[in-house]
């Protein structure tokens, strides 16, 4: 056991076969897998013992740089770096960026630092560190965040894309908060609902075309709805997004929208996947408002590292009751 100020770091159970680490002080235990890219599996608020992600079970071969994040990959916190959608890459000729990006599923080297979970994560393929430092401030986790293109003088200047990727597990007739000056969001996916990709709809309410009733696309829906929407928001001036579950329990994600101005709203009522649909919303700061890192190039949204270069910046979750 490691103790520091009113945090402690213990050994946490097996995640299937893994061993897990736990970070925890009075109000929240947040339980974190080295070997699955340091995904997070639970935050769990120790007043409430309310868990706030997705459960589920590590799949199989999710390793390799051609492994699908499917259905069974859908759970807990995981952090989508250079890209969410696979593609081509747009630095190693005839390359692939893998699906989500080169942290979740594999294994990395986990470390306690000053009372902090620390992971470093080494491109695949390209020259560039992904640190992520995860420490306890009463009823917030603090996120902070570094990459580096460790190219040298005169190497690439490398693009990314970064999301924030976790999955809240959130019953029917919980309500998501954005920041007021919110009134459109941008859709790329949708099923199961009479609104196209690609289109912009109002929110907190959508009118969706086909003759369909309007639908209110911060209240969260039953899995039997059959429905999933992929929406962004942004530019943003205010960071900040929120949950309130029916029981009046919160939980508010802020971050700095000087690296990441868009926030992506993942919203599967039963809409995904079509073999085995999921119940699950997530809140996704993220540096641009595309699933690929081609098309936020193309989009003039991708973020670029000169060589040597570093940026950083923090995430604050935050949870409360009523």
């Amino acid at each position: 056991m490691v103790a520091v100020g009113a945090s402690q770091v213990v050994a946490g159970p097996l995640h299937g076969p893994y061993p897990s680490i736990v970070l925890q002080n009075a109000r929240l235990r947040v339980v974190a897998v080295p070997m699955l890219g340091a995904k997070v599996v639970s935050l769990v608020d120790r007043v409430t013992e309310r868990e706030w992600l997705t459960q589920g079970q590590p799949p199989k071969d999710s390793a390799s740089p051609e492994a699908l994040f499917g259905a069974s990959a859908a759970y807990g916190w995981d952090e989508c770096l250079p890209t969410v959608a696979p593609g081509p890459d747009p630095v190693v000729v005839g390359g692939r960026l893998r699906d989500h990006g080169d942290a979740w599923g594999r294994p990395t080297e986990l470390t306690v630092l000053g009372g902090a979970l620390e992971t470093w994560t080494a491109g695949l393929g390209w020259s560039y560190g992904f640190r992520r430092s995860l420490s306890l401030d009463g009823s917030v986790v603090v996120a902070h965040y570094a990459i580096v293109n460790r190219e040298p003088a005169g190497g690439r200047t490398l693009p990314f894309l970064w999301a924030m990727h976790p999955l809240l597990d959130l019953e029917p007739g919980a309500r998501i908060s954005l920041p007021a000056e919110v009134r459109e969001v941008v859709v790329s996916q949708a099923a199961g609902v009479g609104i196209e990709a690609g289109a912009n709809v109002a929110w907190p309410v959508a009118a969706p075309s086909r003759g369909l009733a309007s639908l209110r696309l911060d209240e969260v829906r039953p899995i039997d709805a059959g429905e999933a929407l992929k929406l962004y928001a942004g530019p943003l001036t205010e960071g900040r997004a929120a949950v309130e579950a029916i029981d009046g329990s919160s939980l508010t994600i802020a971050w700095d929208v000087a690296v990441a101005p868009f926030l992506g709203l993942w919203l599967d009522y039963g809409g995904w996947p079509s073999t085995a649909p999921l119940q699950q919303v997530a809140l996704e700061p993220t540096t641009a408002p595309s699933d690929g890192l081609s098309e936020a190039i193309a989009d003039n949204r991708a973020r670029w590292l000169a060589p040597g270069e570093r940026v950083d910046w923090t995430v604050r979750i935050e949870v409360g009751d009523d």
